[in-house]
């Protein structure tokens, strides 16, 4: 319609500037525009409700109006020739320019009436075209929306189906998933928990493997403590066996064994019962240094005169030696030994000096009468001496075992 409305507008400004430029009115003869200009009914009627495309239509008709005012235009100008030609023929010019003119301003009201009819027929045609495909296009507005809504929704359902069978297959896939890292997960727990009670196991075995070393070397300790103590005792009880004189003592046979069955197993103290001679062994006491050292002088003394008796003279040679000796000068200390007399000199410095195994040895020398006067002494030394030397290795032994126990 708006299309429609501005090309009346412009026909009618083409209208208006044909009418200002017509001749005078004198220029035309009078009856050369008496005939009216050719219009078509069928522009009065406008076009009919039957055509098929009403904007084409118009098109058609305003362009038929347009044909016929250029027609009526040439026309004007052939006119306007003539009575150009004929305007200085007479006077009836001027009266038939002007009926020419009054002519020309009534077609032209005419032509202006007709194209505001028209115009008005046009409008509300193109109204009725309008209002009628806008129906029509509302209808198959609503015919297309719901067939596009029938079609969305189906392809809505499909959509939902295919995203729910999606959904369901993910759900699947998940839960599989998950159940396969539950398992995964239970079983690293379940090996976590069987390593943590293996760890716990290993740990208390370790412990209980601790409290076993423990327990077995408090009681190696106490039982070698025990037996310290019994070979410590042994040894006190031997040393006054040793030592002692006194009534009621125990023998040296006890002592020894004592200290025997407290030393068993232990090599030590077997090897130092070992060196000791079978008569130690048995006997019930030995001499001690202070014995030995009294009887010592009566050796010193009948060793001397043996040393002086000739061999082979019976008791006249004592006799003789007892004299010789009484006689002969007693040389004391470290001398010589080129006698007898010197050796029991040596020996009985020896002697003095508690150095019994340094008398044993010097008097081991004599031969004869001498050795056989000096042979029970040198016996019970040796003995003397054997017992102090097995007696101090025990002891040293027993106090090395004490101080390996602290």
């Amino acid at each position: 319609a708006e299309p429609m409305a501005l090309r009346m507008r412009a026909l009618r400004r083409w209208s208006a500037r044909a009418a200002a430029a017509a001749v005078p009115a004198g220029a035309l003869a009078a009856g050369a525009l008496a005939a009216p200009l050719p219009f078509s009914p069928a522009l009065a009627e406008g076009p009919g409700p039957a055509d098929g495309d009403g904007v084409d239509e118009q098109q058609r008709m305003i362009d038929t109006l347009q044909s016929q005012l250029a027609d009526a235009s040439a026309e004007l100008s052939a006119l306007r020739a003539r009575t150009a030609a004929a305007a200085a023929g007479d006077a009836e010019a001027s009266r038939l320019q002007q009926a020419v003119q009054r002519q020309e301003e009534e077609d032209s009201l005419k032509l202006l009436r007709l194209l505001q009819q028209q115009e008005t027929v046009w409008e509300s045609v193109a109204a009725e075209k309008v209002a009628a495909a806008s129906a029509q296009l509302r209808a198959e507005a609503a015919t297309a929306t719901a067939k596009l809504t029938a079609e969305l929704e189906a392809a809505h359902a499909a959509a939902l189906a295919a995203k729910a069978d999606e959904i369901e297959a993910d759900y699947e896939a998940r839960l599989e998933v998950l159940q396969q890292n539950e398992r995964a997960a239970h079983e690293a727990a379940r090996a976590a928990e069987a390593a943590e009670r293996l760890g716990r196991l290993a740990a208390l075995q370790e412990e209980v493997y601790a409290f076993d070393r423990a327990y077995s070397n408090d009681n190696e300790y106490k039982r070698r403590s025990h037996a310290v103590h019994r070979l410590c005792s042994a040894l006190f009880a031997l040393d006054e066996a040793r030592t002692s004189s006194r009534a009621g003592a125990p023998t040296l046979g006890q002592a020894l064994a004592a200290v025997a069955d407290a030393g068993a197993g232990d090599e030590v103290v077997e090897c130092a019962l070992g060196t000791l001679p079978a008569t130690v062994r048995s006997a019930r006491r030995v001499p001690t240094v202070k014995e030995l050292q009294a009887r010592f002088e009566t050796v010193s003394s009948q060793g001397r005169v043996a040393a002086y008796v000739p061999e082979g003279t019976g008791v006249f040679g004592q006799l003789l030696g007892a004299a010789i000796a009484t006689l002969a000068f007693k040389e004391k200390g470290l001398v010589e030994p080129v006698d007898a007399a010197a050796v029991f000199s040596r020996a009985e410095h020896y002697v003095a000096r508690e150095q019994l195994s340094m008398a044993v040895r010097e008097l081991s020398q004599l031969r004869g009468l001498p050795a056989s006067v000096a042979a029970d002494w040198v016996a019970a030394a040796s003995e003397r001496c054997a017992l102090d030397q097995a007696m101090t290795l025990m002891r040293a032994h027993a106090t090395t075992l004490a101080c390996a126990l602290a």
